[in-house]
């Protein structure tokens, strides 16, 4: 919605409201988080929720404000044939505030591959029975869902280049890192954000990071 009208020009767009629009994503993501956690722990193995943590909440100010969902504004961007450096400077006009972009990067099979899985259940169930029992058999994935995922996957990385280049400052988080180093990578973090984050906070965030790094694409049968 408000980047319909930004992109429409339709102007001006209270700042106060963009921000509001932004808390209330967040604390609408946690909500479903929250309700669907038990589907998502059992499909992915993991939950996003930090119970210890004030996701969705604040105290006295907001610091720093923003959005996971950079893959949907990606999208919206790419798709759009308004310049997306345009759109940034309207956003900057408006928020009187730098825009950051956090790229978390992964090698492009094993993307490609977990996506493609995802598309089918029977075929999650069968990779969370192989992870479980050590088997090295390959998943049959259908050839059309890995190439509709690879598809995607270039779109969005094409479309993330753009937003990069646009954006005022910008940091790619290797996965294979953070699963390597996670107190080292998630300081790096709070340092690009510019804010002092506490042991504690480094701490429990580390804990939630997996020890190993999740390679699907070996399990793939690739056409």
């Amino acid at each position: 919605f408000l980047m319909t009208k930004l992109r429409l020009g339709r102007l001006p767009i209270q700042r106060d409201i963009i921000f509001k629009a932004l808390y209330n994503s967040s604390t609408s993501s946690i909500k479903n988080t929250r309700t669907m956690r038990a589907k998502t722990e059992h499909m992915k193995g993991y939950s996003l929720l930090f119970e210890d943590l004030m996701q969705g909440q604040f105290e006295d100010h907001i610091d720093i404000i923003g959005d996971k969902g950079g893959a949907h504004l990606s999208m919206l961007l790419f798709n759009n044939t308004y310049n997306i450096s345009k759109t940034f400077g309207i956003l900057r006009k408006q928020l009187r505030v730098d825009i950051y972009v956090i790229r978390v990067v992964r090698n492009p099979y094993d993307n490609i591959a977990t996506e493609s899985v995802y598309h089918y259940s029977h075929v999650i169930k069968k990779l969370k029975e192989m992870r479980n029992l050590g088997n090295t058999s390959l998943l049959e994935v259908p050839k059309t869902a890995l190439s509709r995922s690879a598809v995607e996957y270039f779109q969005l990385y094409f479309a993330s280049e753009k937003v990069d280049a646009a954006a005022d400052k910008t940091i790619d988080v290797l996965c294979s890192d953070l699963i390597d180093n996670p107190r080292e990578e998630i300081t790096k973090l709070c340092e690009f954000l510019g804010v002092q984050c506490s042991e504690d906070y480094i701490s429990k965030c580390a804990s939630h990071v997996f020890t190993e790094e999740s390679h699907t694409s070996k399990l793939i049968n690739w056409p």
